[in-house]
Parts: structure tokens; sequence; C-alpha cells
């Protein structure tokens, strides 16, 4: 009786034909890196909306200066890890793809990098 379950290593586990071989894995890597390099402004903007929703439910306002820190800290926190979602999502795709052997997805896992701890500096500085 044969079995209906091997596929061949040149397959997808879908039972497609497209590949799945190292140099897959890697351009996929390479390309969820960029993309998470790209939603970044996108998720700042969801970050910005957050915490101002965060600081209207709290009763503040935080262009008078007055709130309190703890007030801050409830709406840094959310806000902050919004941010960094992409950002380290763009370095572990990144340094996936350079460990597979493309040398140039420590370019966005770089940028990622750079990202997240300029958006870390900007919340403490804003606190």
């Amino acid at each position: 009786m044969a079995t209906t379950t091997d596929r061949g290593p040149s397959t997808s586990p879908t039972g497609g034909d497209a590949p799945v071989g190292p140099e897959f894995r890697t351009r996929r890597s390479l390309s969820r890196a960029w993309v998470s390099i790209a939603l970044v402004p996108a998720f700042f903007a969801l970050s910005f909306v957050v915490q101002t929703g965060i600081y209207a439910w709290t009763g503040y306002d935080p262009s008078a200066g007055d709130e309190p820190l703890s007030a801050s800290l409830a709406a840094a926190d959310p806000g902050l890890a919004i941010v960094l979602v992409p950002c380290v999502a763009a370095v572990v795709h990144g340094v996936r793809a350079s460990r597979d052997g493309d040398r140039t997805g420590g370019i966005p896992a770089g940028f990622g990098a750079l990202l997240a701890i300029g958006a870390t500096v900007l919340t403490l500085l804003n606190l």
C-alpha cells in the first residue's frame, strides 16, 4: 500500500509546487524584515492614537504638562510596546536571513534595532 503523504523535498507542505528550500526561506525572511521596517510609521501612528486615548481616558491633557508620572507610564508602556512590534520583527527576520546566508539581512535588522532604540529613548525623554 502506497502512502500519499510523501510529497518529496521540492514541494510545499500544502501540496503545491512552491519551493521550500533554504533560498526560499532566506528570501521570505528578508522580505518580512523589510515589510516590518515599512510598517514602523503605521505602528508609530497607532501608538500615538493609543497614547492619546489613554491620556483622555485617565482625564489628563499631556500638552498641559501637569499629568502625574502614573498617567504618563500608563500611556507610554502600551505605546512603546506597539512601536516595538515591527522593530523587533525586523531584527528577528533580518538576523534569520543573515544567518541563512543573505548578508543583506543585517541592513533591516540594523534599521529595526536603531528604530527600537530611538523609540525607547524618545519615550523615556517624554515621561
